[in-house]
């Protein structure tokens, strides 16, 4: 019966978990859908922007240089402009501090060395000059820079506040810089608007794009005007500004990284020019050919291999993807939410029915056959007078009875036979001096027999103890977490209750307080651990038995020994911790640098396991008879060194100061079964097994260095390949 409704209980909660799932799954890819749009359309609106004022910009500047001149151009130059010692020209001059010009108000020109003036690229300087000032002005508050450069080497660039052009260096040629070629009739003959890579100013330190519009009259190419983005705001929204539990990248068509939330670094390195195929990162690569592969600009998409949704935009202007990365595992976690409400319910009404059927067979069955054993105990002992009941009208009832009627006949027939004995005594007497010494010899055949037999047996009985105690203890220890989780659910289930129904009925009332519900959440942790610790000790003795008998071989390959002497010290931490007896050990550790080491792994864990726990008895031992103050003082300390020694072996060293180890049993401490704890402490087979796993193994060696009342050192060393 428990079979069958554990069956409709799992059944249920799977069919729930799948239903549920599909659902989630649906509505989160609409959502995806509906937040990557708005997404799209926010991200989009600053480069947007900038394309609609360089057009604004260009339809200014062709419009200026259209109109007829009216004004003597040499002199307005060299009224503006001012050639220097280096060769260039500037539009301040050079004997007067760059702090004194005005960059708040006005643009400032460069024109590299060598270069011709002519009266048209006067003409485009004195034009563009005002145009790029006042609008720069203008947009200065989401725009950090505008500006107009020539193929000439000619620049005309606002940047408020900052003098840069004055402080630029007389070698720099405009034309060969990204933000100039991309957009030169070369590179660009179809006359769209471009957008640069990402790179690091150096000037403000800021993550930037630029974006460029070529400016042509006619077929003839007079230059690019220009808005440089800043991305610091982009690049830190898109880190931080994103869905629970997903993370969002931005990357070019060409491969270029421009944002992720783990390789910040690696993009600042790189300036910018980190490309994804140049990344050892396959699960990246994947999601770049699938986004790049896609036709649709806005949409959602799944990566099948690496179990994600992938909501996917193409940002205006600079058309870069924006991707948002949405794990499934965060669905897989509300469908369990569901499920296991459901388990839990079964669960409860489940305990409920073992309960029931427990206190049915205590009654009806174990009662009945403790009277029956205790009448049984008391014949083995010559007692007759027994008398069950046999009132019932079961089964029990009639096995009283024939019960009660084999003890007359066992009484009568007992008397019959101390008659007999009596007669028989003398002759038997006579006999007995000749067979004893037969019976003597006999004896002791059969326990030689037997004792051959035992031990022939072992290594079978040791093999099926193990197999069989592992499989009933591993799931009483698999369950014992579920049995505490689903317990504390409940009684969060009834605090819940109580909360919002401080007044319940009163029939709820008082079977309330006839449960006493504190002391029962009190008492079942307590014994839950209980039973923790004790399903523990039970899997450490098969593992022990399994081991020493070899049921099973783990696999061989390359680990890292610090992690399994982590992993151990976690398992053993509930021995380390302080207790009201004394302080917490002390586990010092100084690990070396050393490879992957070739080995089994489980089993190089157990004796670490073995070897610790050892360690730790000694200590426990060495504070028996001092107080608090006095191991405070002089604390319990385990050290734990690792390095490579020349003829490429690596050697672990574990050592206390605990007690030590008798000189006398020295060498006795790595024979089966050895011990020299309490009955219940110890089975013998910890060293033992630890010294057969590192020297038959692993071909290594097994030492250990002890002084009573010093303390105790085990040295391993094995080979790093085998």
């Amino acid at each position: 019966m428990t079979l069958r409704v554990t069956g409709v209980i799992l059944v249920s909660a799977g069919v729930s978990y799948v239903h549920v799932i599909s659902n989630l799954e649906t509505q989160t890819q609409k959502q995806l859908e509906k937040y990557i749009g708005g997404r799209g359309k926010q991200e989009s609106s600053t480069f947007q922007l900038a394309h609609d004022n360089l057009l604004l910009l260009r339809e200014q500047l062709l419009f200026r240089l259209k109109q007829p001149i009216t004004i003597n151009l040499q002199a307005e130059f060299k009224r503006h402009y001012f050639r220097w010692n280096d060769g260039t020209w500037r539009n301040f001059p050079q004997n007067r501090s760059p702090k004194e010009f005005d960059s708040v108000r006005y643009t400032g020109v460069y024109i590299g060395r060598n270069v011709q003036i002519t009266q048209e690229l006067q003409h485009r300087l004195l034009m563009a000059d005002p145009l790029v000032s006042a609008y720069g002005l203008a947009w200065s508050n989401r725009f950090v820079d505008t500006y107009f450069v020539m193929p000439e080497n000619a620049a005309v660039t606002y940047w408020k506040g900052i003098p840069l052009v004055l402080e630029a260096p007389p070698d720099v040629y405009n034309p060969e810089q990204e933000y100039f070629y991309i957009a030169d009739p070369t590179h660009n003959p179809s006359r769209l608007p471009k957008w640069t890579g990402v790179y690091l100013d150096p000037s403000i330190n800021v993550w930037m794009v630029s974006g460029i519009l070529p400016v042509y009259d006619g077929d003839r190419f007079l230059g690019v005007v220009g808005h440089d983005v800043v991305l610091n705001e982009l690049m830190e929204r898109t880190i931080k500004d994103q869905l629970p539990g997903t993370y969002n990248l931005i990357f070019r068509a060409d491969g270029r990284l421009i944002v992720h939330p783990q390789r910040t670094a690696e993009i600042q390195q790189s300036q910018g020019q980190l490309n994804i195929d140049k990344i050892n990162d396959p699960h990246l690569k994947r999601i770049f050919q699938l986004v790049t592969n896609a036709q649709s600009v806005t949409h959602v998409l799944e990566n099948t291999q690496d179990r994600e949704y992938l909501a996917i935009t193409r940002l205006a202007g600079p058309e870069w993807y924006f991707v948002t990365v949405y794990p499934k595992s965060l669905l897989s976690e509300q469908a369990w939410n569901t499920a296991r409400f459901i388990l839990t319910s079964g669960a409860v009404a489940l305990l409920i029915e073992v309960l029931l059927l427990l206190s049915v067979l205590y009654q009806q069955i174990t009662k009945p056959l403790q009277q029956l054993t205790i009448a049984s105990n008391q014949l083995a002992k010559g007692d007759f007078e027994i008398d069950l009941d046999t009132s019932r009208r079961d089964e029990f009832g009639q096995l009283a009875s024939s019960f009660n009627s084999m003890v007359s006949q066992l009484k009568a027939s007992f008397t019959q036979l101390e008659q007999a004995n009596n007669e028989l005594e003398q002759r038997v007497e006579e006999r007995t001096k000749t067979l004893k010494q037969t019976v003597q010899e006999l004896h002791r055949t059969q326990a030689q027999m037997v004792q051959s037999e035992k031990m022939s047996a072992l290594g079978q009985m040791v093999a099926g103890i193990a197999h069989e105690i592992n499989n009933p203890i591993n799931f009483i220890h698999g369950n014992l977490t579920h049995v505490n989780t689903y317990t504390q659910d409940l009684l969060n289930l009834v605090w819940v209750y109580q909360q919002n129904v401080p007044h319940p009925p009163e029939v709820v009332q008082a079977q309330l307080e006839e449960t006493d519900l504190d002391f029962i959440s009190q008492d079942l942790f307590s014994l839950l651990q209980s039973m923790r610790v004790g399903s523990d000790r039970i899997r450490e003795i098969v593992l022990s038995l399994r081991n020493f008998s070899r049921l099973d071989e783990a696999e061989f390959k390359a680990v890292n020994l610090h992690e399994g002497i982590d992993n151990t010290l976690l398992i053993l931490r509930h021995r380390l911790e302080a207790t009201v007896a004394r302080p917490a050990i002390q586990i010092i550790k100084d690990y070396g640098n050393f490879p992957l080491v070739e080995c089994y792994a489980g089993q190089i864990n157990q004796a670490f396991l073995n070897i610790l726990s050892n360690a730790i008895d000694a200590l426990e031992a060495s504070n028996t008879g001092k107080d608090y103050k006095v191991i405070e003082e002089s604390p319990n300390i385990i050290n734990i060194s690792t390095k490579l020694t020349q003829e490429n072996y690596v050697q672990i060293i574990i050592s206390d100061n605990g007690v030590g180890i008798p000189e006398q049993i020295q060498s006795n401490i790595f024979d089966p079964f050895f011990t020299t704890k309490p009955v219940g402490k110890g089975t013998g087979l910890g060293l033992s097994i630890s010294y057969q796993i590192i020297t038959e193994k692993h071909n290594g060696k097994l030492f250990c260095y002890s002084m009573q009342g010093q303390g105790t050192q085990f040295i391993i060393e094995i080979p790093v390949h085998h």
